[in-house]
């Protein structure tokens, strides 16, 4: 069936290569939005626990207050609350990505540019899996010393001093590890410098540090993302967490003489991306109609070019009834022929897949520098980072069963009903046709 497929390709040039342009184009549109999705939610170096992770958000609110406030997490919440659950594997914390200046001097010349900072700690280094060119990370005991340790990206190397050391807004960092640079689509772990948020220099503000809440222990200025041990669901981290905060609840409103409510918002990663609203539920039911309308508008750019295509395998049947009407005369079977028909124009789709697939990294490649395009991954917080891609974030099996779905979809649109008609037609009025 190949060889009669591609000598079919072959016989009509003209009508090959305008099924396989418009092919192309339908396929384009529907892996861009794949493309787009799977950089956003797949488990890409160096966020490669994305499936496994929970992004916390806290709301303390104390009887004399109005309304809940929301609020960070102290050191406190995270020694002696999360990281002590069986459920847990890793808690990093950090606080919000910011922009910052830092310097290189030498004897000619002095050099300062726009970097994008974290303050996190050593956990932060076993949710990411980062590319270590050289070095480590900073470890555990440097974390809890408050030294001015560093790990950067490798785009900062020419301006560190002897790549030992840098300055970072009036601040000396010992340059502890060297990491391959990272796209800005990575939001969840791009900057170009990470450093201790213990560390003395550390420049956001330090009233920060202080509890955000009198009396509220666990109320600070950190954000937390949990790292799940494999096999536990955020549903089990929700249950091991409820005593515990029902007991932190019952202390502190002890202690502060009114009580307070403590309420712990955990997101997975899709609906940290996909919803805009904090679901105390997440459920495979709330996952696919959050999905719909992305699986819609992948049908709609589907279903607009197959109309198209599905004229143009029509006018091709009719050219082919004669040929039909033969060889159900010598004995074919409708099925057997609509089936061929089917695969052939299935092997023009494939074709026009392949090419849909390179246009689509094409034109993600071209309008990665469109601020508008910037908007859907990168954060204003770390504008300093460069937009580049990885070819992971375009080739996966994921991506491939989408493609190849996408087009078995199109050729069932485009070429099913008008073969099933013109196959229909009696052989008679088929060979007479040739006449």
């Amino acid at each position: 069936m190949v060889c009669h497929a591609f000598a079919l390709i072959r016989a009509d040039k003209l009508f090959s290569a305008i099924y396989i342009a418009g092919t192309a184009v339908a396929i384009a549109s529907a892996m861009v939005i794949a493309i787009v999705m799977n950089i956003l939610m797949a488990d890409i170096k160096p966020e490669v626990n994305r499936s496994r992770t929970l992004y916390l958000m806290n709301f303390f609110q104390k009887k004399s207050q109005e309304n809940a406030t929301l609020e960070y997490c102290s050191t406190i919440a995270i020694d002696s609350c999360f990281r002590k659950m069986n459920c847990v594997e890793a808690v990093a914390a950090l606080a919000d990505a910011y922009t910052v200046y830092m310097e290189a001097s030498d004897t000619t010349e002095q050099n300062m540019m726009t970097i994008t900072l974290f303050d996190t700690n050593p956990d932060f280094f076993r949710l990411y899996e980062f590319d270590f060119i050289s070095g480590r990370p900073f470890s555990e005991k440097e974390f809890r010393d408050g030294n001015n340790v560093c790990v950067i990206s490798d785009k900062l190397l020419p301006l560190t001093r002897g790549g030992e050391m840098i300055l970072v807004s009036g601040f000396h960092y010992r340059v502890v590890g060297v990491v391959k640079r990272l796209s800005a689509a990575m939001t969840g772990a791009a900057a170009d410098v990470y450093i201790p948020y213990t560390s003395e220099a550390v420049s956001f503000d330090s009233e920060l540090k202080r509890e955000q809440t009198v009396g509220i222990s666990y109320a600070g200025s950190l954000s937390v993302r949990i790292l799940l041990k494999k096999g536990f669901s955020r549903q089990d981290f929700l249950d091991e967490l409820e005593p515990l905060r029902k007991h932190y609840e019952a202390v502190t409103s002890a202690q502060i003489g009114e009580p307070l409510s403590w309420t712990v918002m955990a997101k997975s990663h899709f609906f940290r991306q996909f919803s805009f609203f904090t679901d105390e539920e997440e459920t495979t039911t709330k996952k696919v109609e959050n999905l719909i309308p992305i699986v819609i508008l992948m049908l709609l750019f589907l279903f607009l070019p197959a109309i198209n295509l599905s004229g143009l395998v029509s006018n091709r049947m009719e050219a082919r009834r004669p040929e039909m009407g033969i060889r159900k005369a010598f004995g074919a079977k409708q099925g057997t022929l609509l089936n061929e028909v089917l695969y052939e124009n299935l092997v023009l789709t494939l074709c026009g897949g392949a090419v849909g697939w390179v246009l689509s990294w094409i034109f993600i490649c071209v309008m990665r520098n469109n601020v508008l395009f910037k908007l859907l991954f990168q954060k204003w917080s770390q504008k300093s980072i460069d937009f580049g891609f990885d070819f992971q974030m375009f080739f996966t099996p994921t991506l491939f069963l989408v493609c190849f779905v996408c087009c078995a979809v199109l050729n069932l649109m485009a070429a099913l009903i008008p073969a099933w008609r013109s196959l229909r037609s009696p052989i008679v009025e088929s060979l007479n046709q040739k006449r």
